[in-house]
């Protein structure tokens, strides 16, 4: 006859020590033999069971017959998925409860978040309208419950760098009402973003540079500084609208990003070679002020009509932001060969970001004729605005 069940440990003849346990009580759901090196070990185990025991009873009694059919069916739903037990799924429910009372309209974090950042540069902001007018049909939804398909079906029709650019600025918004307790998940993955083939950078010729600059000269003075402070200074072109009068110390020969326009944070000088100060000398007297005389859709209109007349096809519209910073760059490392000095001038927070795109693009002697690209002569004749011809622009290319 087979040994009873009993909450009782037992000796093998081995000496180690046996507790039989039934299949109401038993951790598995099925009958169980939990053998033991020693008596101490299995009297504690047979308490936990008893303890076991005396709460199902006590289950048994305060539960309602519609709430034991009600965990039943909720056991039956976890059949699938055995190592999730009932209190788990019940606490992850009460903590997606919790997270949507606490949760905000996307509209009110945008809103937030738009605040918090104000201190920010023009651009940035101006990336968190767009992301926010792209996004204003989820304005009402709670942003725990936002999820990865939503997002992707909004900005799925943009261009890679763009949807790119927006989703950057998505996850800074999500990682900051996470930080706040509005959502409890980041709706966005690194495989979201798609992967941009890098392409080779095209440095403007030193000719181009030249008659860019004495369009200016000739042409429009006011903007004259603005660009020298992109071809000679390497000064990305956000910051280079900021820049000061009082930044400029020509008796120093040198420029100072302040930490306030950089993009990165922090202060940087930068040396002026011989050729920018040079330039900077046909330049306005002006001792104060932004170098820059307007800005918005004023500036980029004068600013194409110099690129038009200095011979850019389009009028200038099909300009790359930054090209002039890239020339710099080039001709910097060609000229100097000092990859820590040009990380320096030009703000760069990573070496590979430099020896990546600008080593060996261009020859020592386009580099050493773009360090000595000095203004010409004054009386050197440019055609003015009101004669230069439409077919020159298409000439110079």
């Amino acid at each position: 006859m087979a040994r009873p069940l009993e909450l009782e440990p037992y000796r093998l003849p081995s000496g180690r020590w046996q507790v039989n346990v039934i299949a109401r009580l038993s951790p598995t759901g099925k009958r169980q033999r939990m053998t033991f090196s020693s008596k101490q070990k299995a009297i504690a185990q047979v308490e936990e069971l008893k303890a076991r025991r005396d709460n199902i009873a006590a289950v048994n009694r305060t539960l309602s017959p519609g709430q034991l059919l009600d965990a039943a069916s909720a056991l039956e739903i976890l059949v699938e998925h055995p190592q999730v037990t009932l209190s788990d799924a019940a606490r992850a429910y009460l903590e997606l409860v919790q997270s949507r009372i606490s949760s905000i309209s996307l509209e009110e974090l945008f809103r937030q978040f738009t605040a918090a950042k104000k201190h920010k540069s023009k651009s940035y902001l101006r990336d968190i309208k767009w992301t926010s007018d792209r996004l204003r049909p989820l304005y009402p939804k709670l942003v725990s419950d936002i999820t990865r398909a939503e997002l992707a079906s909004l900005l799925g029709s943009l261009p890679d760098s763009s949807r790119n650019n927006m989703l950057r600025t998505l996850r800074a918004l999500f990682r900051y009402g996470h930080d706040l307790g509005y959502l409890k998940e980041v709706p966005i993955r690194r495989n979201d973003f798609a992967e941009i083939k890098r392409t080779e950078i095209e440095v403007l010729p030193v000719g181009k540079i030249r008659r860019l600059l004495e369009t200016a000269l000739f042409h429009d003075r006011e903007l004259l500084p603005l660009l020298l402070v992109e071809s000679f200074c390497g000064v990305r072109p956000a910051e280079a609208v900021r820049v000061l009068w009082s930044d400029i110390d020509l008796l120093r020969e040198r420029l100072t990003i302040r930490a306030a326009i950089s993009k990165t944070g922090t202060a940087r000088p930068i040396e002026l070679a011989a050729c920018a100060l040079a330039w900077f000398k046909r330049c306005s007297t002006a001792t104060s002020g932004p170098i820059v005389p307007c800005q918005g859709s004023l500036l980029r209109s004068r600013m194409r009509k110099i690129r038009y007349e200095a011979g850019y096809r389009g009028s200038g519209v099909n300009w790359t932001p930054g090209a002039l910073r890239d020339a710099f760059c080039s001709y910097h490392l060609a000229h100097y060969g000092s990859i820590d000095r040009l990380i320096t001038e030009s703000g760069h927070t990573s070496l590979r970001t430099t020896k990546d795109h600008y080593l060996g693009l261009v020859s020592k002697e386009a580099a050493s004729e773009f360090w000595n690209l000095f203004p010409s002569a004054t009386g050197r004749k440019v055609i003015p605005f009101s004669k230069a011809p439409y077919t020159r622009a298409r000439q110079l290319n």
